[in-house]
């Protein structure tokens, strides 16, 4: 598989079709087309019967609007809306679903410097937003692909583009530089999705039909996992696991480390999981997917929870060795979303398990993406404080150690940082350092500083 890189020349004028599929997306549709506006050659919606404003909108934009009877299959509303395409490239995304700018402008070039090569898709990263478009998960889909009549949707829903003609189509890696970003995931929209029962309802008439499928027991696993039906979700899990084939024959990788996360997630969620069980899941997820950093990152998650706080920084630091070591491209989706959280639990394990130089570390790598992490401050501050309690005239002291927060992480000319650090220190029970700190600031200053942290 190749790698594409920024540096390029552009040798034709391959062109770009956008394509969509939707219903009643009137919040969402005028940022689905707006990041194609000069970058693609036409944008085609077929709508399925929406009955809010979706169509004028489109209209108003200048898309082509076509009307396609909803007839349970996603797949075939895929498959008529590529029908309408004329154009050497396709962009297939969904209406919750967006190019920033800087990427859509990258598109263009790229779909032009493959045009006279042999590769059809083109593999992107797929970051899932929540509700303040923070990054909760990061994964691997293939939205772009070439205009060939071999290369169509199956399934009535989960979808996925397939040779119909037996051709081997080749994938070219861009993951690192072309992000489509998803709204899809918010608890607003989770929560319509539940109500409707439309997806469940596919993925049992799919069921009906191949009821040892299991990519779609994986998926009733997440439709009862998402209702916190626990013993449905994990009954559908490990039947899809039982039903998985060889490591060597899955096609699927995503979806055969989501039947493990998952299931390790319910088993998490069951607080009386016993430590044996847990881990019987473990080993066999890394059996199939020994690159896979998410079940390390759940296992640490599990130990933590527990208070094993060994187990978990082993797991912790092995989950990241394996995201730095292998990527995210179709593995490591959850832990992409949530480095935050496992540095959090990272730099705890190291201080509750007395590695006093590796907590340091993990709160300053932290604290250096958002230094008003209160919770990570206290920590480092506790690990100084420990230091100092323990190793005396050789530990930093407190001028020492504020003086570096002052020159690495904070602007003690701030009345802010000022008193986030005289907080995070008392928080901490660092009390030599809650002292030197509270010389920082006048009299009348202190006089409300304290009366507020009081």
């Amino acid at each position: 598989m190749e790698r594409l890189g920024i540096e390029m020349k552009v040798h034709n004028m391959a062109r770009i079709s956008q394509c969509m599929i939707v219903k009643n997306e009137e919040k969402n549709i005028e940022r689905a087309l707006s990041w194609g506006k000069g970058i693609v050659s036409e944008q085609i919606v077929v709508d399925t019967g929406s009955n809010d404003r979706t169509v004028e909108i489109a209209e108003r934009m200048g898309a082509k609007v076509y009307h396609f009877e909803w007839i349970d299959d996603f797949a075939a509303a895929k498959n008529f809306a590529i029908s309408k395409a004329k154009y050497e490239w396709i962009a297939l995304l969904d209406a919750d679903e967006y190019f920033q700018q800087e990427d859509a402008q990258k598109l263009l070039y790229y779909v032009r410097k493959l045009q006279n090569k042999k590769y059809d898709m083109i593999l992107t990263a797929w970051v899932q937003l929540d509700e303040e478009e923070k990054v909760k998960a990061v994964s691997t889909q293939s939205r772009v692909f070439r205009n060939t009549p071999g290369l169509r949707y199956k399934r009535r829903i989960h979808e996925f583009l397939a040779s119909l003609d037996g051709y081997e189509y080749k994938y070219v890696d861009a993951v690192n530089e072309l992000s489509i970003y998803h709204t899809g995931y918010t608890q607003e929209a989770q929560e319509k999705k539940k109500g409707s029962n439309r997806n469940l309802k596919l993925i049992e008439a799919e069921l009906a039909e191949n009821p040892d499928d299991w990519e779609m027991l994986g998926y009733l696993g997440d439709e009862h996992y998402n209702r916190l039906n626990l013993d449905e979700a994990e009954e559908a899990y490990r039947k899809a696991i039982s039903c998985m084939p060889a490591k060597e024959k899955i096609i699927d990788p995503m979806r055969c480390s989501w039947n493990f996360v998952y299931l390790l997630d319910v088993l998490y969620l069951r607080v009386d999981t016993t430590e044996e069980t847990f881990m019987e899941v473990y080993n066999k997820a890394i059996e199939y997917r020994p690159e896979e950093a998410d079940f390390d990152y759940s296992a640490g998650e599990y130990f933590v929870f527990h208070h094993k706080f060994e187990k978990a920084e082993k797991h912790l630091k092995h989950a990241l060795e394996l995201l730095e070591k292998n990527g995210n491209r179709c593995m490591s989706m959850f832990l992409s979303g949530k480095i935050q959280k496992a540095y959090e639990m990272l730099a705890a394990c190291c201080f509750n398990n007395k590695n006093l130089s590796d907590c340091v570390n993990y709160s300053i790598t932290l604290l250096k993406t958002d230094k008003y992490l209160m919770s990570t401050l206290v920590v480092l501050l506790s690990a100084f404080r420990v230091d100092e309690t323990t190793n005396g005239e050789k530990a930093a002291d407190a001028h020492t150690v504020a003086a570096f927060l002052g020159q690495n992480l904070y602007d003690l000319n701030s009345l802010k940082d000022r008193i986030f650090l005289l907080k995070a220190a008392k928080q901490a029970g660092y009390e030599s350092l809650t002292q030197m700190l509270r010389g920082l600031f006048t009299p009348q200053e202190l006089l409300y500083v304290e009366q507020a942290l009081e």
